[in-house]
């Protein structure tokens, strides 16, 4: 992930004006630190100092392009000189970098210090000695090497080295595999490396918890907001936990594991994208932005479909393919901090804390990078956290994840605290909703009974006097002896306004007439309409199982053309009704 700051640093050198490491050797006068290679080393040395427990590593250097230089041969090759800065360009897979140094003890006592790194990743750094013109190998370190062939178990990459009075000896180091662009070479007193490994492994170790702990709380408080969003931020925080852990070297230290960065490194860019993706899409959610138009919606699909395909190249091949990635990864956050203040001017609650998480990410990212173009000069250190802050890349990294996380809960916490508020104005709704419903009932109970005393009398009246049909306006008389027509042609599927015309003794023409002063429909319709009437009484009487059946038994010759007209009248298709019904059954 940190490969960024390589790519920013090529994009930005000219401006700043900066030399890059590896071009310092052509580009004009060098510093007072730098001599000749065919020069002696400068030989290393600590004073007794409280201040001087910590020096960039002032050596030679040689890339091995092959990888397969024997050491035998090591002396042969030609060693270019550098900067006093101790910054190295890093060896890609199938290179070896060669670093040449002396050291020497001016005290009158022993002395041990540790030629160390400030970077993490290795898989295999050995130190030789140069013993009349014989490179003696003295220990090795590394991700790749078996605990019982580690001279030392240290998180971090160290060789102690014990000094004798007035001793002055010449080091080399073979350094493959790792994917940071730069190797930042010291020595220092055996005391600070001490203290500085503890620092880092407390330092990555409170990460992890942190990380894990509100992984385990966005599982457990967070699930009543919304099942997708608590599913990707946790799936965003189990991303950050396991390039963390395999980042910091916790898998080989904690199940030695020794499997190379060309094994590694395509598992934590992978780590890194599948991270990203599943931060779009909990802020997709957590700004609501499904309910925006169009154009915004698409644009999250649109990022969504990017990261996708460069975490794919990055995976591929992270030495080469990897730059879309972590640009992707710088410029997100920023695409999302746009969304997230124009989601405060449309004044969602949750928008303030989801944009300072944003702009923390954005920060400590930045932070990183900075610290990578303008590093602090390494000249001396009096304890661990000197150290820690002269390269604070990891703390970078950590400042940005620790804030992006504690404003992101915080935006989750307004986020369920509004959806509480909602809850509570829906149950008072709710509530007022049920007694407008049963004052609804009791009038319409009220008119039920009105209506019902009408029809009970209605129907003694007609009991009474079977000829009182007769009194009803002759419209009413026409309409039902067209509706007994059709009725009882039913099954008929031919039967249409020919018929029904033929039925009443009536001429086509004078059916329409008729029909279209007493209800407003043609014939046509008028007999359509009584059958629907029908097929929709055979359903409430359970009366058939299929949609078909029912079709047939009201005069329908095609089921699907019946199913388009049912719905057409009644709102429902008779599937639905039909199931509506055995529902309540």
């Amino acid at each position: 992930m940190f490969r960024i700051y390589a790519i920013v640093w090529s994009l930005l050198v000219t401006a700043l004006g900066v030399v890059p490491a590896e071009a310092a050797d052509t580009a004009g006068p060098q510093p007072a630190c730098v001599h000749p290679g065919d020069a002696p080393p400068v030989a290393h040395t600590l004073s007794d100092a409280p201040d001087d427990l910590l020096r960039a590593l002032r050596a030679e250097y040689f890339l091995d392009h092959t990888g397969g230089i024997d050491r035998d041969r090591i002396a042969d090759q030609s060693f270019h000189p550098r900067s006093c800065g101790g910054v190295f360009t890093a060896p890609v897979p199938s290179q070896a970098l060669w670093l040449r140094f002396a050291v020497a003890n001016a005290h009158t006592a022993e002395r041990e210090w540790v030629i160390s790194f400030i970077e993490k990743i290795f898989d295999e750094v050995v130190l030789f000695e140069d013993r009349d013109g014989t490179l003696v190998e003295l220990s090795r370190a590394g991700r790749t090497i078996r605990p019982e062939a580690k001279d030392s178990t240290a998180l971090r990459t160290g060789f102690p080295i014990v000094m004798q009075p007035d001793d002055d000896r010449v080091f080399y180091l073979r350094i493959i595999g790792t994917f940071e662009p730069t190797i930042t070479a010291v020595i220092m007193s055996a005391e600070l490396f001490s203290d500085w490994t503890t620092a880092t492994l407390l330092m990555t170790a409170l990460f992890l918890a942190y990380v894990a702990t509100f992984a385990l709380l966005s599982v457990i408080v967070f699930r009543q907001v919304d099942r997708r969003f608590y599913q990707y931020y946790t799936l965003y925080l189990v991303c950050l936990f396991m390039f963390s852990f395999i980042y910091d070297g916790w898998l080989n230290q904690l199940f030695e594991v020794t499997l190379p960065a060309t094994t590694l490194t395509p598992v934590t860019e992978g780590f890194a994208g599948l991270g990203m993706l599943a931060n779009v899409q909990y802020c997709r959610i957590l700004l609501n932005v499904d309910a925006d138009a169009q154009p915004w919606r698409r644009l999250f699909q649109f990022l969504s479909v990017v990261i996708i395909a460069v975490t794919g190249l990055a995976v591929l091949d992270p030495w080469h393919l990897a730059m879309p990635l972590h640009l992707i990864y710088f410029v997100s956050p920023l695409i999302l901090l746009v969304v997230a203040i124009r989601k405060i001017r449309a004044r969602l609650p949750q928008a303030w804390p989801v944009a300072a998480s944003l702009l923390t990410f954005s920060g400590g990212l930045f932070v990183a990078v900075y610290s990578f173009l303008v590093p602090v000069s390494i000249t001396e250190a009096s304890s661990a956290l000197d150290v820690v802050l002269a390269r604070p890349l990891s703390l970078g990294y950590i400042a940005a994840i620790v804030g992006e996380t504690l404003f992101m809960m915080l935006a989750i916490s307004t986020m369920v605290r509004a959806a509480q508020v909602e809850r509570r104005s829906a149950v008072v709704e709710l509530a007022a909703l049920g007694q407008r419903v049963k004052d609804i009932e009791q009038l319409q109970g009220n008119a039920e009974k009105t209506t019902r005393a009408r029809l009970e009398a209605l129907e003694a009246v007609l009991a009474d006097n079977p000829q009182s049909k007769q009194h009803l306006p002759i419209r009413h008389q026409f309409l039902d002896r067209a509706t007994e027509g059709v009725l009882d042609n039913i099954g008929d599927q031919s039967f249409g306004v020919e018929k029904l015309a033929a039925a009443l003794a009536v001429s086509q023409k004078t059916l329409g007439r008729r029909l279209k002063q007493a209800n407003g429909q043609s014939p046509a319709s008028f007999i359509r309409s009584v059958r629907l009437n029908y097929a929709r009484n055979l359903i409430l009487l359970d009366q058939y199982n299929t949609v078909a059946e029912i079709a047939h038994a009201a005069g329908f010759s095609s089921a699907s053309n019946f199913a388009k007209l049912y719905r057409q009248q009644f709102g429902e298709t008779p599937s639905q009704s039909i199931g509506t019904l055995r529902n309540v059954q």
